[in-house]
């Protein structure tokens, strides 16, 4: 069992790499669940028109070279409680980049609501290098079942 310590110690972990990942953001691509992310930002999709419900799930895999974390139920829900994706959302950016953050933060929210109203379950945060289109990171944010969440 890891001690007190070491779990406020993952916990202020995750929140660097979100905080990094918001702050990187202005220059990149959101890698979304179920498309392939690409270095010019979309325009033809906005935030709005995406309607699916996110369902907890089994952890994506990360590739070689990628980060990714699982965050625990305490941090997934601090995330949801602060707002971070108004945060990212609310990032000034070139106008070039305001509908890739846009999409990015109606993404985070999207799984971190399903993952705050299922008990148990929690986040899981991928950033990946750039696919070599440009940009410099791919993110992607998914809800995890309960039981491969981190106690």
């Amino acid at each position: 069992m890891r001690s007190f310590s070491d779990v406020r110690r993952r916990i202020r972990r995750a929140a660097v790499v979100v905080a990094t990942g918001a702050a990187l953001a202005t220059v990149a691509p959101m890698a979304m669940p179920s498309s392939t992310a690409s270095a010019a930002p979309s325009t033809s999709v906005s935030p709005s028109e995406v309607v699916e419900e996110a369902t907890p799930s089994f952890p994506m895999p990360v590739r070689e070279g990628a980060i990714g974390y699982l965050a625990t139920r305490s941090a997934t829900l601090w995330l949801e409680s602060r707002g971070a994706d108004a945060v990212i959302a609310n990032l000034p950016v070139p106008p070039a980049y305001s509908a890739a953050n846009r999409a990015m933060a109606t993404t985070l929210k999207r799984e971190l609501d399903a993952a705050a109203k299922t008990p148990g379950a929690c986040l899981q945060i991928i950033i990946d290098g750039t696919d070599g289109a440009g940009g410099l990171f791919n993110y992607g944010f998914f809800a995890i079942e309960k039981k491969y969440c981190p106690q």
